[in-house]
């Protein structure tokens, strides 16, 4: 077996019986499902992670393609323009 650790786990009522009763149709311990949930938790949280980094890596890569057609000369505040635009457009609409 493997170098195992014991944790203290606190489940809710449901969660245990749910557990119990899949452990036993599946001929396995609980503690053999709550470790394979755990890794299989720990995986997917990981492949977020690097979803999210490789977002962020190709939005760095376009920005920086973007700089570079534009010779260096960054894209306008974009929040900026458009409190600017709506100013414009109340001043429009009150008649001021």
């Amino acid at each position: 077996m493997q170098n195992l650790q014991r944790v203290n786990l606190l489940l809710e009522r449901r969660q245990r019986e749910a557990l119990e009763k899949l452990a036993a149709q599946k001929k396995r311990s609980v503690s053999d499902l709550v470790r394979e949930y755990i890794t299989a938790g720990l995986q997917e949280d990981n492949s977020r992670q690097r979803e999210r980094q490789l977002a962020l890596e190709q939005a760095r890569e376009l920005s920086a393609r973007i700089l570079k057609r534009r010779k260096g000369k960054p894209l306008p505040d974009i929040v900026k323009l458009m409190e600017k635009m709506r100013e414009e457009r109340a001043r429009e609409l009150l008649g001021r």
